[in-house]
């Protein structure tokens, strides 16, 4: 997506002096216009993600939008699996709505449960990927899981859109997935790697370091 059409369109609301669509997952910019403080991207970087942790906990869903009124009147919306954040000359009701509207198109509220859930599975993944590297062939590693992430994705909506990279899953996209898809391709992973680890462990010792992940996990939550 090109973050100059159709972001700077949003410009064209009278309330709205600037912008900044921040990445969901790093808190880099992605793009930005009009007027804004030097700190946008930390600003709506970490009030995004706050927003996202606090509602999930609660089980409140989805976020629609965040607006926080002070020194810098700032409204936040999920845009693209990101954080869209517009720095207003003064507070509108509803501001978010005709920001949504020259974007083109109404939020999806299954955006962001999903990219939650790929970067959840992702990161369970990536440990067991570390777990099973520990004294162990690395680039037999590399190279099996490589070729095992073209083969399975093939074909799906996940072609293209997870890498694997210094030992670790990469998710450019969480698209338009939806969950049973997600789960679906996880698992088949998931299985895919725990099939080689008892080829090169044994059973029980698999096990034993398919438990540590679990354990690790257990301790995040």
């Amino acid at each position: 997506m090109s973050p100059e059409v159709p972001l700077n369109n949003i410009l064209n609301l009278p309330e709205v002096r600037g912008f900044a669509l921040v990445s969901s997952g790093d808190g880099s910019i992605i793009g930005r216009g009009g007027i804004t403080p030097g700190n946008i991207d930390e600003i709506v970087a970490f009030v995004g993600s706050a927003a996202e942790i606090i509602t999930e906990s609660c089980g409140l869903g989805s976020i629609d939008c965040i607006k926080g009124i002070g020194v810098e009147n700032v409204v936040i919306v999920p845009y693209n699996n990101n954080y869209l954040g517009c720095v207003l000359e003064k507070d509108k009701r509803n501001i978010e709505e005709d920001v949504m509207s020259i974007l083109g198109g109404k939020k999806d509220e299954g955006d962001f449960r999903i990219l939650n859930l790929v970067n959840s599975k992702i990161s369970q993944l990536n440990m067991l990927i570390e777990e099973f590297t520990k004294d162990s062939d690395k680039a037999m590693w590399q190279d099996y899981i490589g070729k095992g992430l073209l083969a399975l994705s093939k074909g799906s909506r996940f072609q293209d859109n997870i890498i694997l990279e210094d030992f670790g899953l990469k998710v450019s996209s969480a698209g338009d997935l939806t969950s049973e898809e997600v789960n679906k391709f996880m698992k088949l992973l998931l299985d895919f790697i725990v099939k080689k680890a008892i080829g090169e462990f044994g059973s029980t010792e698999a096990k034993e370091r398919v438990h540590r992940v679990i354990k690790k996990i257990g301790k995040k939550k």
